[in-house]
């Protein structure tokens, strides 16, 4: 990274206006929609494909085939960053790709979930299977192509909405708040539906993509039209694509966060897919996974303000850190409460604390609960919330860090190439979590897990068990844990931050600060 040529005092300051509680309330909006989609695709997916309650398919081989069906990125991720980056128009560079990448997103995902037809086992080459696999994979590679159109170009839009090292993250925040506020909905529909007697996993897939169907086009239209996406003034000299990438890899602290990402993408992902698996067959109440999932994202969700006033206390790295290692701890304590006697948990049973409630629901929860260890019930939720709260500190911080070094690039380019850093940053983090769901589906098939079995009368062996629990949770922390060095000598604080954006003023005599909006 150059040396600042001119200390912040002697450069012009931004006279850009701090964006209001409403504007970022309506840019972060659409993140609620989109964890809606979240949770079917993180955690359903492999369950509604490669579960009894499901469509009953190899449990390995979907695994593989999410991981295959992201090669598509390899592709339209740059090329929608180049071209978001380059074509302007009246509306600006990012909405119109985010107004048409929407109902792509959106029935791709219908159409993933709700097939039109049956499955049926078909003959080709003299290979017999079932065809679902074709309409997975089919069905994914368009979901991700409209993800890619919308979310790219959205992202890009975020880093360029504010040139304040704070104000950035403050606008993640606002994103990973109301994103949070979408799982907490979608934890609470599967439990909503269990007092109507919907329990598979199918059930709570249909409400949940009607809901994001419904949702999605309302707020993004709102953000749409109450959000600005200003003018950027560039110099007119065109950068290469070789010359480009050339100075993307030398961008120091980007290529640091970039690793930073994809090691928390792969843990997030084996963590994801293995959750609900982990709740049906460990814990063995995946009827009551709503009310599993929805202390986990409150706890989020409470936590994020405290993140952000330790970021602007420490910095965003050292923020980054203190989440990494709050969540590595408390993951450990998961497989030690599974192997340790059901005895030591009596005393929480819930059935002990119900007499308040309806004899109905007694009776509702009763049955839910027998032959199950529910005094470990308790302890799992109280676990699971500790280390939940940090999850909204490492999805939101790195963002905001990623539109601080788009901000490194502009020094050398003399040009906001938001798109190209938000296109790489975007296929890293789909490769890497098409990496860790495949990962994490295969290590637990190679460790004797079998997913169609019969939870309560399990052929699973207890060491199949345990090791799901360590791959659900334990090895995720490692992974994550393996950044820390890098986040240590990570060199882009707030104070160079103010240098390199000096210097782009002094330098080029452009920036996205203060100009006029482009609605």
């Amino acid at each position: 990274m150059a040396e600042a040529a001119l200390t912040t005092s002697a450069a012009p300051k931004s006279d850009r206006r701090p964006l209001t509680n409403f504007t970022l309330a309506s840019y972060g909006a659409p993140a609620a929609p989109l964890a809606l989609a979240g949770l079917p695709m993180a955690v359903y997916l492999p369950v509604i494909y490669a579960d009894s309650d499901g469509f009953a398919l190899s449990l390995g081989i979907v695994g593989l085939l999410i991981g295959l069906s992201r090669l598509s990125d390899v592709v339209t991720d740059p090329l929608i960053g180049y071209l978001s980056d380059k074509w302007k128009t009246r509306w600006g560079r990012r909405k119109p790709w985010v107004l048409v990448g929407t109902p792509i997103f959106a029935l791709g995902m219908w159409f993933l979930f709700m097939p039109p037809f049956e499955f049926s086992d078909i003959t080709v080459f003299g290979a017999t299977f079932s065809n679902g696999y074709i309409w997975m994979f089919a069905m994914l590679t368009v979901f991700y192509i409209g993800s890619t159109i919308k979310d790219l170009p959205f992202s890009a839009w975020g880093a360029e909405l504010s040139d304040k090292y704070h104000e950035r993250t403050l606008i993640m925040s606002w994103k990973e708040g109301l994103g949070t506020f979408g799982s907490l909905v979608s934890s609470f529909i599967p439990l909503i539906i269990l007092f109507d007697g919907q329990v598979k996993p199918t059930d709570a897939v249909f409400w949940l993509v009607l809901v994001m169907c419904i949702t999605m086009p309302i707020v993004n239209a709102n953000c749409l039209v109450v959000v600005p996406e200003w003018r950027v003034v560039e110099r007119p000299k065109r950068i290469g694509v070789y010359e480009g990438l050339k100075i993307v890899i030398k961008n120091k602290p980007y290529m640091i966060l970039v690793i930073v990402f994809a090691l928390g993408a792969i843990g997030s992902a084996m963590t994801n897919s293995l959750s609900l698996f982990f709740v049906k067959h460990v814990i063995q109440v995946g009827e009551l996974y709503g009310a599993y999932l929805a202390p986990y994202f409150v706890s989020q969700i409470a936590a994020i303000p405290l993140w952000f006033k330790l970021s602007r206390r420490v910095g965003k790295h050292k923020a980054i850190m203190w989440a990494i290692g709050w969540y590595s701890l408390w993951s450990c304590f998961i497989p030690l409460v599974m192997i340790a006697p059901s005895d030591w948990f009596a005393l929480f049973a819930p059935e002990k604390y119900m007499g308040f409630l309806s004899a109905d629901f007694q009776v509702t929860a009763t049955t839910y609960l027998t032959g199950v260890e529910s005094g470990k019930l308790p302890v799992y939720l109280v676990v699971m919330c500790l280390k939940g709260s940090a999850i909204g500190a490492l999805s939101a911080i790195p963002f905001a860090m990623c539109a601080d070094v788009v901000d490194v690039d502009t020094v050398e380019t003399g040009q906001r190439r938001a798109g190209a850093y938000m296109a790489i940053w975007s296929m890293v983090k789909k490769g890497a979590y098409a990496l860790g769901t495949t990962i994490g589906l295969a290590l637990v098939v190679y460790w004797g897990f079998d997913s169609l079995a019969e939870p309560r009368e399990t052929t699973n062996t207890q060491f199949s068990l345990l090791m799901l629990a360590v791959t659900y949770s334990v090895l995720p922390a490692l992974i994550k844990f393996a950044s820390m060095p890098l986040l240590w000598v990570y060199p882009l604080t707030e104070d160079k931050l103010q240098e390199v954006q000096a210097q782009i003023r002094a330098k080029h005599g452009i920036g996205d600060a203060g100009l006029a909006a482009a609605r």
